[in-house]
């Protein structure tokens, strides 16, 4: 009789239980001793295949189909073989799998399974899933394990329903060849993910601002609200209380400006992902030297951004497509300041001080409290007496004047 075959190792299979589990069995790899053995003994006189094959911990089936091999191939037969279906019809062909592969180490940014996809159809290539590309660029070795990284549960998506109905404006930084460090100024359009400006400044400034904002409305027209974050450059309302002249700027034209919740970026999140996109492709570009040799490297990515770069939020259509599908909104009616009252002291001056303005009161009131009540530019000064002077700030001019001839009254 044939000594019995040991169990595979880890595995909770004996030789009672086998015959009852050969769908488990059969799933194991069968070494070459326990084949020869099987083939060997089937010729012996009063071996029953069934006990053979129990006392293996081998199917009849995986019996009779090593029994098949060798009777036809010798023992060469025996030899494990590749468990590959002999034809894939769900293979991408070489010359497309080649063409994913070109535009992986070609694309300057964004160059994953979805953004080749979208380009691929651009080419008229026959397209396959996102997954399949994924796949082949992994066989390729193409993708860089990141086991690290987890799905990151999504934001509630939200976008205004036409072009110019928002943009988002804000600064990030960068570095020129020197260390020397500078600003880009960028606008962006919430519909169309359109960049509308970016420019290079020295630093995250109103002046800035108002530049880029001026840019964007010289070639897409004034946009009906602008969104940004709670920077000095955009609103004092954490600071002063009162209005930054960017904020005064966008009143006059109708534009509603809308600030972000502190310790909420979310509300600038697509300029903010913009900014992670623009670094990316500055960093395969080299480094520029001076402000006017940044600004054509932006000049040149805004162009291939708006009008090249099919964009994954958009159903792989470009910012400028989507730009041009609707009709862009506009803004309303000049919108008036809420009236502000303040309390200010009289220096011995005679003077009031208003932001970076001093006003005129006249004589007799040093260290009275005044009130002051303003809209807009209009201005009213009560004291106790009532209403003492009504004005229009001058912004040209920090001293504003109480409209009287100077010297002393002449007495009547």
């Amino acid at each position: 009789p044939l000594e019995p075959a040991q169990p595979c190792r880890g595995s909770s299979l004996t030789p009672e239980r086998a015959s009852s589990t050969p769908q488990r069995v059969a799933q194991k790899v069968v070494a070459m001793e326990t084949k020869l053995r099987a083939v060997l003994a089937a010729g012996v006189a009063g071996v029953r295949v069934t006990d053979l094959c129990a006392e293996l911990e081998i199917s009849r089936q995986t019996f009779y189909k090593y029994k098949r091999r060798w009777e036809a191939e010798g023992p060469g037969g025996l030899v494990e073989r590749s468990r590959r279906p002999r034809r894939s019809p769900g293979l991408i062909p070489v010359e497309v799998e080649d063409e994913i592969v070109r535009l992986r180490k070609s694309l300057p940014v964004d160059n994953g399974a979805q953004t080749i996809a979208y380009h691929l159809a651009r080419g008229g290539w026959q397209v396959p899933s996102v997954a399949t590309i994924h796949r082949a660029l992994v066989r390729r070795a193409m993708v860089v394990p990141q086991p690290q990284k987890r799905p990151r549960s999504a934001w509630r998506r939200f976008e205004w329903p036409q072009p110019n109905d928002a943009w988002q404006i804000d600064a990030t930084g960068w570095a020129l060849r020197s260390g020397r460090e500078v600003w880009v100024m960028d606008v962006l359009d919430d519909h169309s993910r359109l960049v509308v400006a970016a420019r290079v400044c020295g630093g995250p400034t109103g002046d800035a601002a108002w530049a880029a904002f001026c840019d964007g409305a010289e070639r897409h027209g004034v946009p009906a609200h602008v969104m940004s974050d709670n920077g000095t450059c955009f609103t004092s309302r954490f600071l002063s209380g009162g209005e930054a002249s960017f904020e005064r700027d966008l009143r006059a034209l109708g534009v509603r400006h809308i600030r972000s919740t502190p310790g909420h970026p979310q509300t600038c999140g697509k300029l903010e992902r913009f900014h992670q996109t623009l670094k990316k492709w500055l960093r395969t570009q080299p480094l520029a030297r001076t402000h006017a040799q940044l600004q054509r490297q932006l000049d040149h990515f805004v162009v291939f951004y708006n009008h090249d770069r099919p964009h994954r939020a958009l159903g792989g259509a470009t910012p400028a497509e989507v730009w041009a599908a609707s009709e862009p909104a506009t803004p309303g009616e000049p919108i008036p300041q809420a009236p502000h009252a303040s309390l200010h002291t009289v220096a011995a001056n005679n003077l009031i001080g208003w932001g970076r303005h001093r006003i005129g009161v006249g004589p007799g009131l040093t260290g009275q409290q005044l009130l002051v009540i303003a809209r807009d530019d209009d201005l009213a000064v009560f004291g106790p007496t009532g209403l003492l002077r009504r004005l229009r700030l001058d912004r040209s001019r920090n001293y504003q004047p109480t409209g009287k001839p100077p010297g002393r009254r002449r007495r009547t």
